[in-house]
């Protein structure tokens, strides 16, 4: 797994590494993160930075994601997500907007840190 914890200004972020992968390495990379959140997160608070950056996200990819946000309904997240361009970008925020979702899109890897870590 290319995911892990990284140490941020004093603070956890488990950063899920999906930038620029194939659609068999995405699906592999979801699934071990999610077999790792499940094990070891549960009814916990998580801040997460998700890079898609270069990657496109294939239907089959988009259900595992799906389920990766309904298993993690068990604990707190705010997170920050990279690589979100056109309209993926627009849809992200609108939902973030309207739903109990603390995901936010960002450019930048710096300022999506900060962002978390506040």
């Amino acid at each position: 797994m290319k995911s892990g914890l990284e140490t941020y200004k004093g603070k956890k972020i488990f950063i899920a590494r999906y930038d620029h992968t194939t659609d068999i390495e995405l699906k592999k990379e979801v699934y071990e993160v999610m077999t790792y959140m499940t094990q070891n997160k549960a009814n916990q608070d998580v801040l997460a930075l998700v890079d898609t950056t270069g990657t496109l996200v294939s239907p089959d990819v988009l259900t595992l994601f799906k389920e990766m946000s309904l298993k993690s309904t068990e604990y707190k997240t705010k997170t920050a997500i990279l690589g979100m361009t056109g309209p993926r970008r627009v849809f992200l925020e609108i939902v973030a907007k309207f739903s109990k979702s603390s995901a936010m899109p960002f450019d930048d890897i710096q300022a999506a840190k900060d962002w978390l870590v506040s």
